[in-house]
């Protein structure tokens, strides 16, 4: 909130000198309709266009973060043709799995050799495995993911038969 209270004041203050900024030139009357309502359509565009360059350098920011980490899980031969641009990255707040797509020319069997790299790079796991994204684009990957790492553990037997002995006379 604090970035959009900039545009917020600028505004009022557009608004609040718009009878100044109409006035302040001697418009021939024939054209002066057309000018005010250039002036006020000024008015309108100059805040939306502003929230709109917000919203795309914050996306931009967070997005060369994500696309840094991501570059160090593969070798310079295989980012020769280039490096995996994120395209898309929503992250459920109920469940916390995120989603991320990337455009990259990367084939998809380099990308699930490198999954445990580029999960430790990114310090992620994987909710589910790597897919093709957009609409059959083959150089479209999908990634879901959660944060933090996980190790895959089975359940395994419980060798202690004193906790064994225990846990089913707990069970009786």
């Amino acid at each position: 909130l604090i970035l959009v209270l900039p545009i917020i004041i600028l505004t009022v203050f557009i608004w609040s000198k718009m009878d100044f900024a109409i006035t302040v030139f001697d418009v021939p009357r024939i054209i002066f309709p057309v000018y005010t309502f250039s002036i006020k359509l000024l008015g309108v565009l100059m805040p939306i266009l502003l929230v709109w360059w917000l919203l795309d350098v914050i996306g931009t920011l967070t997005a060369r973060e994500d696309e840094a980490t991501i570059q160090m899980a593969f070798t310079e031969k295989e980012l020769r043709n280039g490096s995996p641009i994120l395209m898309y990255k929503r992250k459920d707040k109920k469940t916390g799995v995120t989603v991320r797509e990337w455009y990259s020319p990367i084939p998809m069997k380099i990308w699930v050799e490198r999954q445990d790299e580029i999960a430790d790079a990114m310090s992620i796991h994987y909710t589910k495995c790597f897919g093709y994204g957009g609409k059959s684009n083959g150089n479209r990957i999908v990634m879901y993911s959660a944060k933090g790492r996980e190790t895959l553990r089975k359940e395994r037997l419980v060798y202690d038969k004193d906790l064994e002995r225990d846990m089913e006379k707990l069970a009786q």
